[in-house]
């Protein structure tokens, strides 16, 4: 923008931008992601219910909505590459799919899946392939989501929220 800009000229330029309004992403269509496709959203959606699934205690983080909270970060991702991030790192996922299963991940059974998982997941505290780095960004916002979600605090956590104790129950010492 030139600094040298007449005031009327400026005041002009904030007329137009209250007329348009703030900048805001597309209203999804219901069911429907906001940045991934339907592919990969269904197959983020599988990835992180495997990371946190669904047992007699809790609902896992499909019925958190993390998938839908992820793919709502990601769209309003203001630094091109984490959205490019995103999208390579689920399409490295069936890439090894492809390459031990020859099938896409969806499309594998739940034990190759299973498999698949927890071999990314063995090097999860040094990274050094790129599927590696992937479950590590994949596994920390998956856990960042369900635990910042009404069902991973209430449910999961049991947190019932600032409350009165009657005593001081004292700490462990160690």
């Amino acid at each position: 923008m030139d600094a040298n800009l007449p005031r009327r000229d400026l005041l002009k330029l904030f007329g137009a931008a209250a007329v348009i309004g703030p900048l805001q992403l597309a209203a999804a269509e219901p069911g429907k992601p906001l940045f991934f496709t339907q592919d990969e959203f269904a197959l983020l959606d599988t990835l992180t219910e495997m990371i946190i699934p669904a047992d007699s205690h809790s609902p896992g983080a499909r019925a958190a909505g993390v998938a839908l909270y992820i793919d709502k970060t990601v769209a309003e991702a203001y630094v091109p590459e984490e959205k490019k991030s995103w999208r390579k790192g689920l399409a490295v996922i069936d890439e090894v799919s492809q390459a031990t299963s020859k099938k896409p991940f969806l499309k594998t059974a739940e034990r190759e899946q299973v498999a698949l998982l927890t071999k990314l997941s063995a090097r999860e505290l040094e990274p050094h392939s790129e599927p590696e780095k992937f479950f590590v960004q994949l596994k920390a916002s998956t856990t960042f989501a369900y635990y910042s979600s009404s069902i991973g605090i209430h449910k999961e956590m049991e947190y019932k929220g600032n409350t009165i104790q009657q005593e001081f129950s004292g700490y462990e010492a160690t």
